[in-house]
């Protein structure tokens, strides 16, 4: 009987061991794990489960910031400020907007304080600018800039397609302000999705715009075809126009001449007209 069990049991051992390697190696899971035991105060299990999720690579933005903000303020409530403050730091390059709980005590906010006092003094906050240039029927370019006092981002990942596809074509370049082509869009498409990363030496997400199951997108819209105008013509411009009118006003002239002529001839009543020849100073006989 020994000889039958042995072997069941080590397969239920490699079972056991693959199924929990599988766990570990799950950053939700172990993010899971870490935001639990922070919500029941079992802050140093909270602690080692978000540093075995900060250990991995190609975390998305949303896993690395949400276990980066367990392990700082895990860090915090075991009095660990240093540690609590490098986590801060790092917390407020990937979300500055991020605060914490004004009612936690000293604990907490002596350490959030000095990472919001360091980057206060780098004069500007940390992010990624994305500008989508495009028009339709022609190629464009996607221009990002990161702004990363820390220099940890390392390189950007772009992906793009035009819908209806279905497969991103992934483009990567180095950190900084770089530029990524655009290809025209094929023809009845009009939807540009795409997505880009800021990533570290790990791949991790630093920062993100959009992700490749919610894209961001951008359209672009046909011009529409325009017929030219053609002139309007004045008739005042016609020289038809002169024509008839310089003919209508020459028969009104003459129509007015034979309207007001006089037709019968008047003897003047002023004066007596005398007929005749004069023959000296007498009159001719």
């Amino acid at each position: 009987m020994r000889s039958i069990h042995r072997p069941v049991s080590l397969s239920l051992v490699i079972v056991a061991l693959v199924s929990s390697g599988s766990a570990a190696a799950s950053p939700e899971g172990d993010l899971g794990t870490a935001e639990n035991a922070y919500a029941t105060l079992e802050y140093g299990a909270a602690l080692s489960a978000a540093d075995s999720v900060l250990a991995q690579k190609n975390l998305t933005h949303d896993v690395l910031t949400r276990a980066t903000r367990v392990a700082g303020l895990a860090h915090a409530a075991l009095g660990q400020a240093d540690q609590a403050k490098q986590q801060f730091i790092l917390m407020l390059e990937y979300d500055p907007e991020f605060k914490i709980d004004g009612r936690l005590g000293p604990r907490y906010m002596e350490p959030f304080a000095e990472a919001r006092g360091y980057w206060q003094a780098q004069g500007r906050k940390a992010g990624m600018d994305v500008q989508v240039q495009i028009q339709y029927g022609q190629a464009g370019e996607f221009r990002v800039t990161t702004r990363d006092p820390l220099n940890i981002v390392k390189k950007i990942s772009v992906g793009q397609r035009w819908a209806p596809r279905h497969q991103y074509t992934t483009t990567e370049v180095d950190g900084g302000s770089k530029g990524v082509e655009i290809p025209a869009n094929p023809d009845a498409s009009t939807r540009l999705e795409y997505f880009v990363r800021a990533l570290d030496a790990k791949g991790n997400a630093v920062f993100e715009s959009g992700t490749p199951d919610v894209p961001s997108t951008m359209l672009v819209v046909e011009p529409q075809r325009t017929e030219p105008q053609k002139e309007k013509k004045s008739i005042f411009g016609s020289p038809v126009l002169y024509v008839i009118g310089g003919t209508v006003l020459a028969a009104a002239a003459v129509g007015a001449y034979f309207a007001f002529r006089p037709t019968e001839y008047t003897t003047p009543t002023i004066g007596r007209a005398q007929l005749g020849l004069g023959c000296g100073a007498a009159r001719c006989e």
